[in-house]
């Protein structure tokens, strides 16, 4: 008959813990081994993860916070998240991690890193970096962040988070101060950086535009000027000629009154909002703009056949080459 192990104690029971606070607890050694505890860091025990929760991918901040927490307890004071985990907290748009992608701390010289299994220690000696706290963390500020980010991210996954990192969101949360800084600010960050991926953060923040909402915009928007068509104004207001509100367009071409939107799962899933994309975009239509309308999943996977159709209306609204 195999056993239920015994409860733990209520002030452990629900968040990691160490081995030290568990015996504090009255927990016995052979509870600490028992096999509904994970083991995430040495010295650290954690109740069980429902192994289909974590797995979900809409839970993979939740899972990131929990091995987060679990590090915090036997972290050096003054450590602090940094690179890609930082920017998974704050949170940033990223691509999926991987299964292997360690969590990234640094400390100041003249302390040494962290060296755990699954952790990536770094030693920072950078006097422009600051510790600032966020969602309880304490995390690198934002503009060395992206400094960091250059050396672990390719060029347009930079540009994307650059992107996030400067937006100021049409309709501000109180409670999250936008942008986290400012284009010239960052653009003043990169200048003074120095090490493994200043090139790319400098080429990076020149292609940054404060307005992209989404990762899937920018990653839009570079394609389109990687084929060599003109930028497009990112998510602006729109009016007719009589001053009459249109809408406002994910990437706009004024001159050519061409309007290139980019659908994503939410356009699909959320049926008020696909009701108030139909009303808006037939308001362009009345007006004589040409909508191009592409999907994530069309996009991703036949980059050429869109970017040939946004061409294609350009050159019907009389852009050149």
């Amino acid at each position: 008959m195999v056993r239920t192990p015994g409860r733990l104690p209520p002030e452990i029971a629900s968040a990691a813990f160490t081995v030290g606070q568990g015996r504090s607890a009255g927990v016995t050694p052979k509870r600490l081994r028992g096999g509904d505890l994970q083991r995430p860091f040495r010295g650290v025990r954690e109740p069980a993860t429902d192994a289909a929760e974590a797995e979900c991918s809409d839970q993979e901040l939740l899972a990131l916070r929990r091995r987060c927490d679990a590090l915090e307890l036997v972290l050096p004071p003054g450590a602090f998240f940094s690179h890609l985990t930082a920017a998974r907290l704050w949170p940033l748009p990223l691509p999926r991690p991987t299964p292997s992608e360690p969590l990234h701390v640094s400390v100041f010289e003249p302390q040494m890193s962290p060296r755990r299994k699954t952790v990536a220690g770094h030693r920072v000696s950078d006097q422009l970096i600051r510790v600032v706290r966020r969602g309880g963390y304490p995390l690198v500020d934002a503009a060395s962040l992206f400094c960091q980010l250059a050396a672990q991210l390719s060029l347009e996954d930079l540009v994307a988070a650059g992107d996030a990192l400067v937006l100021v969101p049409r309709f501000a949360d109180p409670c999250d101060e936008r942008p986290y800084v400012s284009l010239s600010d960052l653009a003043e960050r990169v200048d003074r950086s120095r090490g493994r991926g200043k090139a790319r953060a400098w080429r990076a923040v020149g292609l940054v535009r404060p307005g992209a909402e989404s990762r899937p915009e920018t990653l839009v928007r570079l394609a389109i000027g990687d084929a060599g068509l003109p930028e497009p104004e990112v998510n602006p207001d729109v009016y007719a000629a009589d001053g009459t509100f249109i809408g406002r367009g994910d990437m706009v071409y004024r001159k050519y009154k061409v309007l290139v939107e980019y659908d994503g799962e939410q356009h699909r899933t959320d049926t008020r909002q696909y009701d108030r994309d139909i009303g808006r975009l037939d308001r362009f239509d009345a007006e004589g703009w040409r909508v191009v309308r592409l999907t994530g999943r069309a996009f991703f996977a036949d980059r050429a056949t869109c970017l040939a159709r946004i061409e294609q209306a350009l050159l019907a609204a009389g852009w050149r080459r």
